[in-house]
């Protein structure tokens, strides 16, 4: 039988992260002074996609819930429009399609 339950501190770690990621990250390139163009490119197509994947490789190798997923798409969705233009909010969805496309690699 798998133990499938998550602490407290796992979830907070995956939270934080995941905050780091929505947040921080752009909060750094408009720190640095980069163009939108920058911004999009290497956030939007580069970073958070390396992040989904690699978040739901990881939550599925760790046989985790699947529901951790959530935590960044929902994160970026809130914040997305203090550093983006409005069609940046579909990106949501991309995010989770990615994470959950890694989670379910790793499943049998």
């Amino acid at each position: 039988m798998e133990n499938r339950s998550l602490s407290i501190q796992r979830i907070v770690w995956y939270l934080a992260i995941a905050t780091a990621f929505a947040f921080v990250v752009p909060i750094l390139f408009t720190y640095l002074n980069t163009t939108d163009v920058h911004r999009i490119g290497i956030i939007l197509f580069g970073i958070y996609v390396v992040y989904a994947v690699v978040v739901g490789l990881y939550a599925g190798k760790s046989n985790e819930h699947f529901w951790v997923l959530l935590f960044f798409p929902i994160l970026y969705l809130i914040g997305y429009r203090f550093f983006f233009d409005g069609y940046a909010r579909y990106f949501t969805v991309v995010y989770l399609g990615l994470s959950f496309a890694a989670y379910g690699i790793t499943k049998d």
